[in-house]
Protein backbone atom coordinates (compact mmCIF):
# COMPACT_ATOMS: atom_id res chain seq x y z
CA UNK A 1 0.00 0.00 0.00
CA UNK A 2 1.25 2.95 -0.94
CA UNK A 3 1.23 6.34 1.85
CA UNK A 4 -1.58 7.80 -0.93
CA UNK A 5 -4.01 4.41 -0.69
CA UNK A 6 -3.05 4.75 3.25
CA UNK A 7 -4.40 8.25 3.79
CA UNK A 8 -7.11 7.76 1.32
CA UNK A 9 -8.11 4.83 3.26
CA UNK A 10 -7.54 5.92 6.90
CA UNK A 11 -7.62 9.87 6.88
CA UNK A 12 -9.45 11.48 4.06
CA UNK A 13 -10.95 11.13 0.56
CA UNK A 14 -10.80 14.68 -0.24
CA UNK A 15 -8.96 14.84 -3.57
CA UNK A 16 -7.38 18.53 -2.56
CA UNK A 17 -5.43 16.82 0.01
CA UNK A 18 -4.41 13.64 -1.74
CA UNK A 19 -3.27 16.05 -4.44
CA UNK A 20 0.07 15.96 -2.34
CA UNK A 21 1.16 12.74 -2.49
CA UNK A 22 0.40 12.48 -6.66
CA UNK A 23 3.97 13.13 -7.27
CA UNK A 24 6.91 10.43 -7.71
CA UNK A 25 8.91 11.47 -5.55
CA UNK A 26 6.39 12.26 -2.48
CA UNK A 27 7.11 8.75 -1.31
CA UNK A 28 10.23 9.06 -1.18
CA UNK A 29 10.82 12.34 0.69
CA UNK A 30 8.13 11.42 3.20
CA UNK A 31 10.43 7.62 4.06
CA UNK A 32 13.37 9.53 3.90
CA UNK A 33 12.17 12.20 6.14
CA UNK A 34 10.62 9.28 8.86
CA UNK A 35 13.62 7.37 8.69
CA UNK A 36 15.90 10.93 9.96
CA UNK A 37 13.57 11.14 12.44
CA UNK A 38 13.46 7.89 14.00
CA UNK A 39 17.29 7.60 13.45
CA UNK A 40 17.40 6.75 17.25
CA UNK A 41 16.96 3.28 17.04
CA UNK A 42 20.02 2.80 14.65
CA UNK A 43 22.01 3.77 17.91
CA UNK A 44 23.24 2.10 20.63
CA UNK A 45 23.00 3.85 23.37
CA UNK A 46 25.34 2.34 25.91
CA UNK A 47 28.33 2.98 23.28
CA UNK A 48 27.69 6.91 23.84
CA UNK A 49 28.94 7.58 27.76
CA UNK A 50 32.80 7.17 26.78
CA UNK A 51 35.04 7.94 29.88
CA UNK A 52 36.40 11.58 29.63
CA UNK A 53 38.82 10.70 32.98
CA UNK A 54 38.92 8.57 36.11
CA UNK A 55 38.60 10.52 39.49
CA UNK A 56 40.88 8.99 41.89
CA UNK A 57 38.74 10.65 44.85
CA UNK A 58 34.96 11.89 44.78
CA UNK A 59 34.06 14.24 42.60
CA UNK A 60 32.33 16.25 45.61
CA UNK A 61 29.78 18.21 43.77
CA UNK A 62 27.39 17.92 40.33
CA UNK A 63 27.70 18.07 36.44
CA UNK A 64 24.84 20.12 34.89
CA UNK A 65 24.04 20.38 31.01
CA UNK A 66 21.25 22.37 30.22
CA UNK A 67 18.82 23.38 27.58
CA UNK A 68 19.91 19.79 25.70
CA UNK A 69 17.48 20.61 22.37
CA UNK A 70 15.01 17.88 21.29
CA UNK A 71 12.24 16.84 18.84
CA UNK A 72 10.19 13.82 19.00
CA UNK A 73 7.40 11.59 17.28
CA UNK A 74 4.79 10.65 20.17
CA UNK A 75 3.97 7.51 20.74
CA UNK A 76 0.56 8.20 21.49
CA UNK A 77 -0.56 10.46 18.44
CA UNK A 78 2.23 10.14 15.63
CA UNK A 79 2.54 13.54 16.64
CA UNK A 80 5.36 15.88 17.11
CA UNK A 81 6.52 16.93 20.55
CA UNK A 82 9.73 18.97 21.16
CA UNK A 83 11.58 20.95 23.97
CA UNK A 84 14.69 21.14 25.88
CA UNK A 85 16.27 18.52 28.61
CA UNK A 86 18.45 19.55 31.57
CA UNK A 87 20.49 16.33 32.69
CA UNK A 88 22.47 16.89 36.42
CA UNK A 89 24.42 13.71 37.72
CA UNK A 90 26.43 13.11 40.85
CA UNK A 91 29.85 10.97 39.09
CA UNK A 92 30.70 7.82 40.33
CA UNK A 93 34.57 6.62 39.79
CA UNK A 94 34.41 8.87 36.46
CA UNK A 95 33.34 12.13 34.80
CA UNK A 96 31.52 11.62 30.97
CA UNK A 97 32.19 14.05 28.06
CA UNK A 98 29.97 16.75 27.98
CA UNK A 99 29.17 16.51 24.53
CA UNK A 100 27.79 12.82 25.16
CA UNK A 101 24.54 14.02 26.87
CA UNK A 102 23.32 15.88 23.87
CA UNK A 103 23.99 13.21 22.08
CA UNK A 104 22.34 10.80 24.22
CA UNK A 105 19.04 13.05 24.21
CA UNK A 106 18.81 12.51 20.55
CA UNK A 107 19.66 9.13 20.45
CA UNK A 108 16.30 8.73 22.99
CA UNK A 109 14.30 10.91 21.29
CA UNK A 110 14.60 10.07 17.76
CA UNK A 111 12.51 6.90 18.37
CA UNK A 112 8.77 6.95 19.09
CA UNK A 113 8.65 8.39 22.22
CA UNK A 114 6.67 9.52 25.06
CA UNK A 115 8.40 12.38 27.24
CA UNK A 116 7.91 10.76 30.74
CA UNK A 117 9.69 7.93 29.01
CA UNK A 118 12.39 10.03 27.22
CA UNK A 119 13.29 10.82 30.92
CA UNK A 120 13.54 8.04 32.13
CA UNK A 121 15.60 6.50 29.46
CA UNK A 122 18.18 8.74 29.46
CA UNK A 123 18.69 9.13 33.39
CA UNK A 124 18.66 5.24 33.40
CA UNK A 125 21.68 5.12 30.41
CA UNK A 126 23.49 7.63 32.76
CA UNK A 127 23.17 5.58 35.55
CA UNK A 128 24.30 1.94 33.73
CA UNK A 129 26.88 3.10 31.18
CA UNK A 130 28.09 6.39 32.91
CA UNK A 131 28.25 4.54 36.20
CA UNK A 132 26.66 8.04 38.21
CA UNK A 133 25.90 8.15 41.76
CA UNK A 134 22.68 9.43 41.35
CA UNK A 135 21.08 11.42 38.21
CA UNK A 136 18.56 13.86 37.71
CA UNK A 137 16.61 14.71 33.80
CA UNK A 138 14.08 17.04 33.46
CA UNK A 139 12.43 18.05 30.25
CA UNK A 140 10.07 20.79 29.30
CA UNK A 141 8.36 19.85 25.80
CA UNK A 142 5.58 21.28 23.79
CA UNK A 143 3.02 18.80 22.04
CA UNK A 144 1.54 18.63 18.96
CA UNK A 145 -1.32 16.70 20.37
CA UNK A 146 -1.94 19.90 22.56
CA UNK A 147 -1.26 22.13 20.46
CA UNK A 148 -3.25 21.32 17.25
CA UNK A 149 -6.20 19.33 18.67
CA UNK A 150 -7.86 18.33 21.49
CA UNK A 151 -7.93 21.39 23.92
CA UNK A 152 -6.15 23.60 21.16
CA UNK A 153 -3.43 25.31 23.09
CA UNK A 154 -0.57 26.34 21.87
CA UNK A 155 0.74 28.00 25.15
CA UNK A 156 0.81 24.52 27.17
CA UNK A 157 4.27 23.25 28.09
CA UNK A 158 4.85 19.74 29.73
CA UNK A 159 7.27 19.30 32.59
CA UNK A 160 8.77 16.06 33.31
CA UNK A 161 11.21 14.46 35.46
CA UNK A 162 13.33 11.21 36.53
CA UNK A 163 15.65 11.08 39.54
CA UNK A 164 17.60 7.55 39.82
CA UNK A 165 20.67 6.37 42.09
CA UNK A 166 20.74 7.44 45.45
CA UNK A 167 18.77 10.60 46.13
CA UNK A 168 21.27 11.95 49.13
CA UNK A 169 23.80 13.02 46.60
CA UNK A 170 21.14 15.35 44.99
CA UNK A 171 20.12 16.15 48.36
CA UNK A 172 23.22 17.11 49.33
CA UNK A 173 23.60 19.56 46.37
CA UNK A 174 19.91 20.81 46.53
CA UNK A 175 19.07 19.35 43.54
CA UNK A 176 16.60 16.96 44.40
Amino acid sequence: MTISEWIEENVTTDKRALAWYDSPECEDRIVRAYRELLAGYEIDTSSILKTTCFVEDEHPGVVRVRDINYFSICAHHFLPFFGKVDITYVPGDRILGLGKFPRLVQAFSRRFQIQEYLVRDVAAEIMASGKAKAVKVTSSGRHMCMCSRGPSDQTVITDTSYIAGDRKFLGEFSVD
